[in-house]
């Protein structure tokens, strides 16, 4: 990989490779580059493995969710047969780097791990799993937001393999506990059977088949977050079975603070450790030579104290001795003087004749700098004498005029006033009032135009009844029998709701997701879960998508355009009541755009799509992705 990938690689004629970075997934390299385009630092991961084709697939599947809490996914490609997936640089240390540390306390352990299962419960409900979920791939920046790497992409190179929808979110959720084990703790609960990589964390006791409980390393532990874990890692299938159940639990938490750890990551003089909770196990011992990094600062460590003045107080204290000129206001960053003498700086405009006496500063600009002068204070102009100063007397600088800021800004008391600009808020006001009454005018006049043109039409019904003469005294009912046809013969059909029908479940398969199958956008899609074989897996035998048409109308054909392949699918004319029941109108198998002809045009007011076999999605599993349907 290093000879076709190396500094100075520019992979889609765009990033420039820059250096290595860091990655903890075996036969994944990630680099450091930078957009030439946008000129900003991004994120190079090059696949070398046999599961390069399934890594980018989840990596544009993943460039589909939008989470600020996700690392996003800006460009998937090949070069020169290596895979890779180029994503937003992320800043900050990871949870691994803070763990190595000390533990977290318990509230920055519930923020840290709910901000990443909120993440995962959006990716979730787009159909994507993590499935490689470890303190690595979970950054905490500066700022202190979390951000999540590795979705779509680090499971496929790991060799994990996926599931039905339950247990690849279950996985996620297990998952997520043994982060917050990790991040209470400082001990990583790896899985019996093993794992494909390293977190650098020391491993977690096990007794009965299962991790000890939190509390016994760390008592500082509350008891939900350890009841949490012990349910969550133990023997039974207990616990969260989503990362949105994981949420559940979790909130409310607060923010995440950058530098708060927990008791037991309190560092003893000298570096190591303090004695006492997982932290003293995990922490080890750091020299007293260590430079200090970003992420340090989510150590327990003892605060160091630093004189501060507020700018509100100096500002106050400068008034106190003093009367302050009127009208004239404080310069916008004041510079100020060490109250230990130790630097000196001038005050501020204004307050230089009550300031007590400092050293003279190196080069200050002429307007700000007061100097020290045996001499009296001379006179301001007619704004009256301020008090005597307590200290020596300080000499102003000269300045033009009366004001003391026309040595910085210059004459401006002569410049004519400017024109005030035209403002033309009551312009468009009076302008969108009259479209306003234009378009009601408009709209009045088109109701009445069409009940004028509408009352005739009993005459010609009339005459036409009255042209047949073998009809004596019925004249009127043909008219009625042709009334209630005519908008069903001659309007297309419109569906007007829908929805998705599960035999073994009755809020159906993503019910949230019907109205994209018919909104006009060909971008969104109504979806099933995710099988692994095309009978559901043994499941169920069918998932129907019942559609409601505005009023009856005459169907003919229905037009399905889909994301995927295979599968099979039948036209009928039933309800939600008995999905798989009614006339059976016509059959056939998915595609990207497939019409379906019925066997005779068929008047109906409901018709349902009966998904007997699922089709052949992208990622190789088994599920319909429908874009859009309609009907003629």
């Amino acid at each position: 990989m290093s000879e076709v990938v190396g500094r100075g690689t520019l992979l889609s004629g765009r990033y420039r490779v820059v250096e290595h970075g860091a990655s903890d997934v075996p036969g994944l390299a990630a680099w450091q580059a930078t957009d030439q385009i946008l000129d900003r630092p991004v994120r190079a991961l090059v696949v070398s493995s046999a599961a390069s084709s399934a890594a980018l697939d989840g990596a544009r599947r993943a460039a589909l969710v939008a989470d600020q809490r996700l690392s996003r996914i800006l460009d998937v490609g090949t070069h020169e047969g290596l895979g890779y997936v180029v994503s937003e640089a992320v800043d900050g240390p990871t949870l691994t780097d803070l763990l190595t540390r000390g533990p977290l306390t318990a509230d920055q352990a519930r923020a840290v791990v709910g901000e990443a299962a909120a993440a995962l419960e959006a990716a979730r409900r787009r159909g994507l799993h993590h499935l490689a979920l470890r303190p690595g791939c979970v950054h905490v920046s500066d700022a202190g937001h979390v951000v999540l790497t590795g979705l779509g992409v680090d499971a496929p190179v790991m060799g994990a393999v996926g599931g039905d929808a339950r247990s690849t979110s279950r996985r996620d959720a297990v998952d997520l506990v043994r982060v917050l084990y990790a991040a209470l703790t400082g001990h990583w609960p790896a899985h019996p059977s093993g794992e494909p990589f390293e977190t650098g964390l020391p491993a977690a006791p096990v007794v009965g088949g299962a991790p000890v409980p939190p509390a016994e390393l760390a008592p500082q532990v509350p008891n939900d977050l350890d009841t949490l874990c012990v349910v969550t890692l133990g023997p039974h299938d207990d616990g969260p079975h989503t990362p949105g159940d994981l949420v559940r639990e979790l909130e409310p938490w607060g923010d995440i603070r950058v530098g708060a750890a927990g008791p037991s990551g309190a560092r003893a003089p000298g570096g190591a450790a303090a004695p006492g909770g997982a932290a003293a196990a995990a922490a080890g011992s750091t020299g007293t030579g260590r430079a200090a990094t970003p992420a340090d600062d989510m150590l327990d460590t003892a605060p160091v104290q630093v004189a501060r003045q507020s700018v509100r107080s100096a500002f106050a204290e400068q008034i106190a001795t003093g009367s302050n000129r009127p009208g004239t206001p404080p310069p916008a960053a004041p510079l100020r003087t060490s109250a230990f003498g130790t630097g000196t700086v001038a005050p501020p405009v204004g307050f230089a004749e009550h300031t007590p006496p400092t050293a003279p500063a190196a080069v200050p600009p002429p307007a700000f700098a007061p100097q020290r002068a045996g001499g009296p204070v001379p006179p301001r102009g007619p704004a009256g004498p301020a008090p005597a100063p307590a200290g020596p007397a300080l000499a102003v600088p000269p300045v033009h005029g009366d004001d003391p800021f026309d040595s910085v800004l210059g004459d401006v008391g002569d410049e004519p006033p400017r024109r005030r600009a035209f403002d033309p808020t009551a312009l468009v006001l009076g302008v969108v009032g009259i479209a306003l009454v234009i378009g009601v005018v408009l709209a009045f006049k088109a109701l009445f135009s069409s009940l004028e043109v509408g009352t005739p039409t009993p005459g010609p019904v009339a005459s036409s009844s009255s042209a047949s003469p073998t009809s004596t005294g019925a004249s009127g009912e043909p008219t009625d029998d042709s009334s209630p046809t005519t908008p069903v013969s001659s309007d297309p059909p419109v569906i007007a709701s829908a929805v998705s029908v599960d035999p073994s479940d009755d809020d159906g398969e993503h019910a949230e997701a019907v109205e994209r199958a018919f909104d006009g956008d060909t971008s969104t899609y109504w979806y099933t879960l995710t099988y692994q074989q095309a009978n559901f897996s043994g499941f169920k035998d069918a998932v129907g998508y019942v559609m409601t048409l505005e009023k009856p109308a005459t169907v003919s054909e229905v037009r399905l355009r889909t994301s995927s392949t295979g599968g099979k699918v039948e036209v009928r004319s039933s309800d939600a009541s008995d999905p798989g029941g009614g006339t059976l109108l016509a059959s056939g198998e998915f595609g990207s755009d497939v019409r379906l002809t019925l066997d005779e045009p068929t008047e109906t007011a409901t018709i349902t799509l009966w998904i007997t076999e699922l089709p052949t999605a992208a990622d190789g599993s088994f599920r319909l992705e429908l874009n859009e349907i309609s009907l003629s």
